[in-house]
């Protein structure tokens, strides 16, 4: 990229150093990495903290150890007892309600506004662009519109999902002033370039612009990498074999515990297949669990035919990660919902077959290479997945075709869909 300096918000990676990863904060380590070993000159790294309300340069050295920083490993945490699952659901309701609250403040007046705003930060050349490839809610949305109106700067996301936009009928839509708002309908209103993670996010958000008859920024879809590098090493690096498991001796799937993952119709197909006295092998779930599906986990564990073949990692390691995909028998994604689906091109990029959902963007992370099933029709994925467990020759040539036809992509080729994209659309920017 040549011409406007560019800085790359590292806000998600900064807050989450020390945390296990799951997609987004995975997307954006991946991202400001790549960008971060290109040493360019162009290209500074910037995080905004809330508390101090300030925008801070962090030097690329330190984006770099970031990267490189291993997670420490943590104490595979039980699921909490009932009475502690209600009070965590309604302490996380709570909070919830109160950053609704805030959010849909009223804005105060401009000119009282304009007594208490802290003067903006020189740290931002005026004319530059400024990137942001992690979780938007992070961001205070009233700083960022006053750099592009003061100074001129265009604001580019990278867009993963649909999922929170204001009602047609909702006032702030009306008002150019205000920037209490979701972070796809900031995006709308004041991004010069909105990067999507796939053809179906692009999809959903042109729409979105079109059912409100609103210009929206320009939207490139970017490819995201099939394979990450576990935190503390490089790619290639030795993989740590998972206590308890054993080669090729389970099944895995990848993603935070939460509804629209559909964990519950995998509870349901592997108790349909031991009830059929099919040799399935135990199902790994590796990802967070989130306080809507405690009681899901809780009910599983207590089953007497589900406890002891569903095995829950929550605080699995990247380089334990690493190990699951190159040693379980396969994958499976019934998920309903994604921006992309990237536990099925890690998959994939490790070689293993996966049996994904149909639904949203999911069949763009496979390229064709994963086996599509409806995620609402669960006697299908009792058929594939018995299928898979008794036939071995099937299974091997799946992983043939693969290792011959999918495209392995890294996060340097990301990085470099990222900065073609903003060269290719700067021409077109007016400015605010």
């Amino acid at each position: 990229m040549h011409g406007p300096h560019l800085y790359v918000d590292v806000t998600t990676n900064l807050q989450e150093r020390g945390r296990h990863p799951h997609g987004t904060t995975r997307v954006s380590g991946g991202i400001v990495s790549a960008l971060a070993e290109m040493d360019r000159p162009d290209i500074s790294f910037f995080a905004y903290s809330r508390n101090a309300d300030r925008f801070d340069l962090v030097p690329r050295d330190q984006i770099l150890a970031l990267s490189t920083a291993p997670v420490p490993p943590d104490v595979h945490r039980a699921v909490a007892p009932r009475w502690r699952q209600t009070r965590l659901a309604g302490l996380a309701r709570a909070i919830r309600r109160s950053i609704r609250a805030r959010r849909h403040r009223a804005q105060p007046p401009i000119a009282a506004a304009a007594t208490v705003t802290p003067p903006e930060p020189d740290i931002f050349e005026p004319g530059s662009i400024l990137l942001f490839p992690g979780e938007h809610d992070r961001q205070d949305f009233s700083r960022l519109k006053r750099l592009r109106d003061t100074k001129r700067i265009d604001l580019v996301f990278v867009f993963y999902d649909l999922l929170q936009v204001l009602a047609d009928d909702d006032p702030r839509l009306a008002d150019p002033s205000a920037s209490d708002l979701p972070g796809s309908d900031f995006i709308a209103r004041e991004a010069s370039l909105a990067l999507a993670i796939s053809r179906f996010s692009a999809g959903e958000f042109r729409r979105h612009l079109a059912r409100r008859g609103a210009m929206g920024p320009e939207i490139q879809v970017i490819r995201l990498a099939s394979s990450f590098r576990p935190a503390g090493g490089a790619a290639g690096d030795p993989a740590r074999p998972v206590a308890g498991l054993q080669e090729k001796q389970f099944i895995l799937t990848v993603g935070d515990v939460v509804l629209r993952k559909n964990h519950a119709l995998l509870a349901r197909v592997w108790k349909t297949l031991a009830a059929a006295g099919i040799a399935v092998p135990n199902l790994v779930i590796a990802g967070r669990v989130d306080p809507e599906c405690f009681e899901f986990v809780r009910t599983v564990r207590s089953d007497p035919v589900l406890g002891s073949r569903l095995i829950f990692l929550p605080n699995i390691a990247d380089d334990e990660l690493a190990w699951l995909y190159a040693n379980c028998r396969f994958t499976v994604f019934p998920s309903h919902l994604e921006g992309f689906g990237l536990p099925v091109a890690e998959s994939l990029g490790h070689g293993k077959l996966c049996v994904s959902s149909s639904a949203s963007a999911v069949p763009e992370a496979g390229q064709g290479y994963a086996i599509e099933l409806d995620p609402s029709d669960e006697p299908a994925w009792v058929d594939t997945i018995g299928a898979l467990c008794r036939d071995d020759a099937r299974l091997a040539r799946h992983e043939a075709e693969i290792a011959a036809g999918f495209a392995r992509l890294t996060w340097q080729d990301t990085a470099a869909d990222i900065l073609s994209a903003i060269d290719a659309a700067r021409p077109r920017w007016s400015g605010p």
